[in-house]
């Protein structure tokens, strides 16, 4: 689990470490906090770095993060000596960062429920309900530098659905974002909390695998590949829009052409390329994973192609 959801996870156990570490309130044993604080080191993340942007959602290096945290509890007890009372963390925070140092601008006092509405307006996209392009463009750039940073690889998985088009030339576009949505769901339930389910794009998904091998995603995008097939992801089982039989009872004949070719499970050719294996850049991890996804579709579709090296090797499935 990624540090940012962990601190949720606590936060939603009454247990805020912001708080906490900032001296604002004690946990009931020393050895509770010492516990939490250990769990999260085992991510490999700067503890400071990860506290800060759960505060503020601006990212700062693990040194520098460090040096303000330390910089905002001397002034957290230096505003409470003058005012006399007891100064909490956040509102040290928020002066020391935007009057002393400058690095929040204009800012606005927002409640949480508030905020959390907003994030998820800006960062889900609202006919799957996975995060959307621009969460995925901002959280691919902080794991290529995560991976750097602490030597792990990073996986990259393109799902793309076969034939799309025919679903929404069938069933029109209604039923399309119903598949969209059932197949968002698909790839949340066989993910784990750690990767990041994104819509890239029409029909096309990415997942961004932390820690996970080439081997490792290979598998999984093998099994999301089997899913389908498993699950049912077929147009007009469920979230129907309009009365009529439903494709998977129909036999075709009373559905023309192109209800027949819809009427089948769907299928998805799957792209996958790991950092640093394969590339250096955060580009280049996308683009190579996007070129194996039009590889699988131009070699049959239904497959996972998946780069091995740089040497530009793949591998497929049938």
């Amino acid at each position: 689990m990624s540090y940012f959801k962990e601190l949720q996870d606590l936060e939603d156990q009454g247990i805020d470490l912001v708080e906490v570490l900032g001296q604002d309130r004690h946990l009931e044993s020393p050895e509770a906090l010492q516990k939490i604080v250990v769990q999260l080191h085992r991510n490999g993340e700067s503890l400071y770095s990860e506290l800060l942007y759960y505060l503020t959602y601006r990212r700062f290096s693990p040194e520098q993060a460090e040096s303000m945290w330390r910089a905002i509890m001397k002034h957290k007890h230096r505003m409470s000596e003058a005012l006399g009372r007891r100064v909490s963390f956040r509102v040290a925070a928020l002066d020391h960062l935007s009057a002393r140092m400058s690095v929040l601008r204009n800012v606005r006092l927002i409640a949480k429920p508030e905020f959390e509405s907003i994030l998820s307006y800006v960062n889900v996209d609202e006919v799957t309900a996975v995060y959307n392009r621009r969460y995925f463009n901002e959280t691919l750039v902080h794991e290529v530098r995560r991976a750097r940073r602490y030597g792990n690889p990073l996986s990259l998985l393109i799902v793309d659905i076969d034939d799309f088009k025919l679903v929404n030339d069938a069933w029109g576009h209604l039923e399309g974002d119903a598949v969209l949505r059932r197949l968002g769901r698909l790839l949340r339930e066989n993910t784990r909390q750690t990767d990041s389910v994104c819509r890239f794009g029409g029909d096309e998904f990415a997942l961004l695998l932390p820690e996970a091998s080439g081997a490792e995603a290979y598998a999984l995008a093998e099994r999301i590949r089997r899913a389908p097939s498993r699950s049912g992801l077929v147009p007009g089982r469920e979230e129907k829009v309009r009365p009529g039989p439903s494709l998977v009872e129909s036999s075709g004949e009373d559905a023309g052409a192109e209800g027949r070719e819809a009427s089948r499970v769907l299928t998805l050719s799957i792209g996958g390329a790991t950092y640093p294996t394969d590339c250096d850049e955060a580009e280049e991890l996308v683009a190579l994973a996007d070129q194996m996804c039009l590889d699988a579709k131009r070699l049959g579709k239904n497959r996972v192609q998946m780069t091995q090296g740089r040497q530009g090797l793949s591998r497929t499935a049938e």
